[in-house]
């Protein structure tokens, strides 16, 4: 099992750089998400989501040498929900491999799906159910969601790109 201690700490405070300009490409393999609004039902349980999961994405042209992509989700329209707010999850990846199929992670639990590691998890309010993901919960404020896609090599960051969920 990979020990993530540095690694959060260096995710948490050092998310906006990069050793490199080296960019990755991301996309989400589900049509619901188009990176311009959040998709009916995918907003969190307080308002009406529907089994919430992030969307599953395709990785590719990953760093030679990475051995973990990590995934920080953020709402970029509310301050403490930055940098990680909605949570923090890892990715293990096989030696050599420069694209990843990325498996969806459900909102509200701490279970994640194999190859998945919880990092961080979500900041909460008092009362509210905890886990490694939190979905969008704005209310329909018009917040935008972003995720930070980082590539590792250990305890150094690679390549970071940031992709847009969409807005809610």
């Amino acid at each position: 099992m990979k020990v993530f201690t540095l690694k959060k700490v260096v995710a948490l405070s050092a998310l906006a750089l990069s050793t490199s300009a080296f960019a990755m490409d991301v996309e989400f393999n589900d049509e619901m998400w188009d990176a311009d609004s959040i998709p009916e039902g995918q907003q969190c349980l307080d308002y009406g989501g529907k089994s919430p999961a992030t969307p599953g994405m395709t990785v590719s042209n990953i760093p030679d040498g990475a051995d973990s992509l990590v995934f920080v989700y953020n709402d970029v329209s509310n301050k403490r929900m930055q940098k990680g707010g909605h949570g923090i999850v890892s990715y293990a990846l096989s030696d050599g491999q420069t694209t990843a199929e990325v498996p969806r992670v459900f909102g509200h639990t701490y279970e994640v799906p194999v190859g998945v590691e919880m990092v961080a998890e979500y900041r909460s309010r008092k009362g509210d159910v905890r886990g490694a993901y939190k979905p969008p919960c704005s209310g329909g404020k018009d917040h935008l969601y972003t995720i930070d896609v980082q590539s590792w090599q250990g305890d150094m960051m690679t390549a970071e790109t940031t992709v847009e969920m969409g807005r809610y």
